[in-house]
């Protein structure tokens, strides 16, 4: 399977445990997924951060300049459902992502660069083989190094969890989706994708 999504984040930072930063994001990703069995998939990614910006305690807005996203990770189904039963599956996934940050006064730069480690689980129900709405947790956390007030230090997002809910609709080989967080780190997503089958 193929596909293509833009996506936005709103989360909180937390840098050397005393100052919490607003982070904005804007991306666009190409994914790629790979059936190993009925159980089991693995998933890669590549994606672009088109811009955004970050807020510092004084209320000074910077802005973030294009950069890359890559990701790598596994899903599990765990659980096939049928009528009202959803079915269950739980996810894997590790991201790097880097970019700078403008210092919109002085036109200088800092680098910004984060990892993330994400386990997820999402609970799907499949009406009539088109549309499949679903739920989902997912629990994280990583490192963020950027430089702050002249500084180099270290960071990380302060919820640490993600709850989201959404729906995909398939026409054929082609899905689209949607999804929307609003509990925890906040984020939107919506997308479309291509699944083919090998015929032997």
């Amino acid at each position: 399977m193929l596909g293509f999504g833009i996506g936005s984040l709103n989360s909180t930072l937390r840098f050397d445990g005393t100052e919490d930063v607003s982070l904005e994001l804007n991306t666009a990703s190409l994914s790629g997924s790979w059936q190993v069995n009925n159980k089991w998939s693995l998933r890669g990614g590549l994606g672009l951060i088109l811009g955004g910006n970050i807020t510092d305690s004084n209320n000074f807005v910077q802005n973030v300049q294009p950069g890359g996203v890559v990701s790598v990770g596994c899903e599990y189904q765990a659980i096939i459902g049928e009528g009202y039963t959803p079915s269950i599956d739980y996810s894997l996934f590790l991201s790097g992502s880097a970019t700078e940050i403008e210092n919109p006064n002085n036109k200088s730069r800092t680098s910004y660069v984060s990892s993330d480690l994400r386990l997820g689980a999402r609970a799907s129900w499949n009406i009539k083989e088109r549309l499949f709405p679903f739920a989902s947790a997912r629990l994280f956390g990583g490192p963020v190094r950027w430089t702050l007030h002249g500084k180099d230090v270290t960071g990380t997002d302060i919820h640490h969890y993600q709850l989201a809910v959404g729906a995909a609709m398939q026409f054929g080989d082609v899905g689209t989706y949607f999804e929307f967080a609003g509990m925890g780190e906040k984020a939107m997503s919506l997308g479309v994708s291509y699944a083919w089958q090998h015929k032997s």
